[in-house]
């Protein structure tokens, strides 16, 4: 399993995803066991954390490490300000986190950086204490949303119209970063970006929104989710939806509604990243720097527009990251 893993990254990485080059590079045999304890808190429960998840496992057994990983219900701040109170006690040796609201979390992280190294993964928070930033250069990856529209507009032939940008939450880093860069790619092709559609990853209100986007603006000729599930709830609205032009979609992530969606042509293109290396990465950079070695202040994990054009290679490569 270790050597089919480790092939299937490397292809997802030949497919054309920018990286660092400090990749995961796993051991054989596994590595010694140091006795260091890490948690890991994604900023929601999301099913991309999943192959996270993974890439944190694979670290446990590459470097010798014990890593528990946090994943709150509902995304809110609250929630992971009380998984780290119980981390600051709990004689963790370091924290990998996706902070839901940089600012608002940066006190909280501030308190912990002070008894053990942080490191952001996903989602920064750059005026914190933390060490690295493990992830997306999230401004890049709304520019590749932005180009992915464009094209997809390009080749429908549309010049004009609205666009809505769907999203869990504007307070979050990744959320903010991409929408910046969505918002840069679009801003000169005539095309109106209505204000964010927010649902606080409630997945309920992710298809209300985009369904009353829909009845509302018949004009609306793009749409953009930022969060993983925002993908398929789109999808699941544009599918309902008795008008008869679809708008071009732009998702990000993978997760399974999104390519299937993009396999039945109601999504044009989504912007995957690599959270396997969100996970390894991370907690390698914990290990280091409890090992007293140098940290980058960033790990640049990449991105790869996904199309039906590529879509069966990268659906390919990914089942075996997500055993």
């Amino acid at each position: 399993m270790m050597l089919m893993r480790r092939v299937a990254l490397a292809a997802l990485l030949a497919l054309g995803v920018a990286g660092t080059s400090c990749k995961s590079k796993p051991a054989d045999a596994g590595g010694a066991a140091t006795g260091y304890k890490f948690a890991f808190v994604t900023n929601n429960s999301s099913e991309f954390w999943n192959i996270a998840v993974n890439g944190v496992k694979r670290a446990e057994k590459d470097l010798g490490v014990k890593v528990e990983v946090f994943r709150p219900l509902h995304g809110e701040v609250a929630e992971q300000q009380r998984y780290l109170e119980d981390i600051l006690v709990l004689g963790f040796d370091g924290l990998a986190i996706s902070p839901v609201n940089a600012d608002a979390m940066t006190p909280t992280l501030n308190r912990v950086a002070d008894k053990m190294n942080v490191v952001c993964q996903d989602s920064d928070a750059p005026r914190s204490k933390r060490r690295s930033y493990v992830g997306t250069a999230n401004i890049e990856a709304g520019r590749a949303a932005g180009a992915a529209a464009l094209a997809a507009l390009q080749a429908a032939n549309i010049s004009k119209g609205k666009a809505g940008i769907f999203v869990g939450r504007v307070d979050v880093e990744n959320a903010v970063q991409r929408k910046q860069g969505v918002e840069e790619a679009l801003s000169k092709a005539g095309i109106e970006v209505l204000p964010v559609f927010l649902d606080a990853t409630d997945r309920t209100q992710a298809k209300k929104n985009i369904e009353d986007a829909l009845a509302r603006y018949p004009d609306l000729v793009l749409a953009v989710g930022l969060w993983s599930y925002n993908g398929g709830a789109i999808a699941g609205a544009v599918r309902a939806s008795s008008r008869e032009k679809r708008p071009i979609v732009i998702a990000f992530d993978e997760e399974e509604e999104t390519l299937k969606a993009i396999e039945g042509g109601v999504i044009d293109a989504t912007i995957v990243q690599q959270p396997f290396e969100f996970g390894y990465q991370s907690v390698k950079l914990l290990k280091d720097a409890k090992d007293g070695k140098p940290v980058p202040p960033s790990v640049d994990t990449g991105i790869l527009t996904v199309r039906k054009d590529n879509l069966n290679a990268f659906w390919t490569q990914l089942r075996e990251l997500e055993k």
